[in-house]
């Protein structure tokens, strides 16, 4: 044999070896739930999806805590509204910031802006009024402005509707894992 067919053939199984020792490693991996419900003990227990739906989320005021509000609402019921009879009442408080992503202005009057939306939730058992969880939660989502009013307002309301889902997102994956806890403890 030549040199350049025992290199080919050294070159083929080396990558045969890096993949058999890839698919062994890969096999160990399992892929599992984020919030593995157990089944083995005697008591019943509610599923996640079950606990979130039993939240309830006080009244807010301005736009955007409006906008978080309504996400977490279809996040936590998956579309069926809010529960007639909540075990669990969530207040919610938001507030935003914006300012300049960047000192100067980049190109032709365009410059970069930022949207710092945080909010602060507390969860309260709705019968005795406990409150067992208490979080915040910030995100910062941009935008660019230029010199059209109009193109300015709205590239702003869309920052401000992402932030709101954003911290829709994170706020549902907080108050899941709380749930599942407190669940587990009890």
């Amino acid at each position: 044999m030549s040199s350049f067919e025992l290199r080919r053939i050294s070159r083929i199984a080396l990558a045969a070896t890096a993949l058999a020792g890839a698919a062994f490693t890969l096999q160990a991996c399992q892929v599992q739930p984020l919030y593995y419900q157990n089944t083995s003990t005697l008591a019943p227990e509610t599923s996640t999806r079950e606990q979130l739906a039993s939240v309830a989320i006080k009244p807010v005021g301005d736009r955007i805590a409006l906008e978080l509000r309504n996400e977490l609402i279809f996040m936590f019921s998956g579309g069926a509204g809010e529960p007639s009879n909540p075990e669990y009442t969530m207040d919610l408080k938001v507030k935003t910031e914006a300012g300049r992503a960047l000192r100067d202005g980049l190109l032709n009057g365009i410059v970069s802006r930022r949207i710092l939306a945080t909010a602060v939730y507390t969860i309260t058992l709705t019968s005795t009024g406990e409150e067992i969880y208490k979080g915040t939660r910030k995100v910062t989502t941009f935008y660019d402005q230029n010199t059209q009013e109009f193109a300015n307002n709205r590239a702003k309301r869309d920052a401000e509707d992402r932030a709101a889902q954003q911290l829709a997102e994170i706020i549902r994956a907080d108050t899941a894992s709380v749930l599942n806890r407190r669940q587990a403890r009890s």
